[in-house]
Order: C-alpha cells, then structure tokens, then sequence
C-alpha cells in the first residue's frame, strides 16, 4: 500500500473514530463501563453543603427507560449508569451506557449563581450546557439548546421518589424559553446496583 492510500485509510479511521463509528464490529455485546478503574469516590466533606443534593445519584445503577417517540409506540429499554465524584470530590461525574446512547455528564455547584451547572456529552452529538435546581426534594436538571424537527427547546429532567436505592426521573421539554412544558420523550426508574 503507498503512503497516499496508508494516508486515506488512516483518515477514514480517524473519521470513524471522531463519529462513533465502531469499525470492529458493530453487534457486539455491550460493555458496560466503567470498571473497578473508575471508584466511586467520595464527597468533599470540606465543600459547600449543597454538594449533599447530588448524594443520591452516586453509585452503581440498573435504568429502566421508555423512550416516547413522536409517532407510534413507546419502547422500554435497558441501560446502566455510573455516579462519582470527581475533582477531588467537588464534581460529580455521571457516566452513562445504554444500547442507544453512550455519554458523560459532569455538575458541579456554583456558589455564585446557587445553583448545579455542568455539561452533557454524549457520542456523536455536541456538548449541552446544563443547570440543576434542588427543590422540595426534587432534582431538577435543564438542558440546553437540545433541538429536534419542531425547533429548539429546553430539555428539562425531574428526579423524584428519591430514596436510598431508587429513584424515577420523568422529562419535559418548554419550545418558548420555560414559559409552558410538554410531556418529554423520556422516563426512567433508577436501581442501585447490588454490590
């Protein structure tokens, strides 16, 4: 093969890489991650105390999700999720798999505007700025500039029935910047893993 093809070959390669393209194989059985190289970890107990909200995500997880399309019927799926703290404990890192979706989401809190904001990458797919409340019990994550056929919208997930091994989230999406809602595309019950 000439340097000229090496090169070609290499930059489709890359491309696949860049796209998520799995070039090895593209049935294979799920791996779920991360492993033991990834800890839990643990709170920074010299952090502000708002960084308890988030004390119910972290661990290991089983997701049950149905996904309402636009058209036709719902679809429930499976997928796994795994919560720690990052940053010497100042960052919750929140790493998502699932047959559909592969992504990292990172909240941090920001003391200044008192509220969570963090980022949502997902493989494929640009990164979302997110911001999260803690409300009456209830996590309360926005994210934004998500868009579909009908626009852009804010994206916005409530966490509720929070209890020490389970939790449910249910989605809404706003078209006009929060001022109505509408059902969203997603809802999810959330189980702690045994360990």
């Amino acid at each position: 093969m000439g340097r000229a093809s090496t090169l070609s070959l290499l930059s489709i390669l890359a491309a696949f890489a860049i796209t998520g393209v799995n070039v090895a194989a593209q049935d294979a059985p799920i791996i779920y991650q991360p492993d033991p190289d990834s800890p839990i970890g643990v709170r920074n107990p010299k952090g502000p105390e708002e960084l308890s909200q988030f004390d119910f995500v972290i661990g290991d997880w089983d997701v049950e999700i149905t996904f309402f399309p636009p058209q036709g019927e719902a679809v429930t799926y499976n997928a796994r999720w795994h919560n720690h703290w990052i940053i010497d404990g100042f960052v919750v890192m929140q790493e998502w798999r699932g047959p559909y979706a592969t992504g990292a989401e990172f909240r941090a809190w920001d003391a200044q505007a008192k509220r969570w904001s963090g980022r949502n990458i997902y493989a494929g797919k640009e990164w979302h700025q997110t911001h999260a409340d803690y409300v009456d019990g209830k996590m309360i994550v926005y994210i934004e500039d998500a868009s579909d056929k009908s626009g852009s919208f804010i994206n916005r997930e409530t966490y509720f029935d929070i209890e020490a091994d389970s939790f449910k989230m249910k989605s809404d999406r706003s078209y006009d910047e929060g001022e109505s809602w509408e059902k969203g595309r997603y809802e999810m019950v959330a189980t702690r893993r045994a360990e």
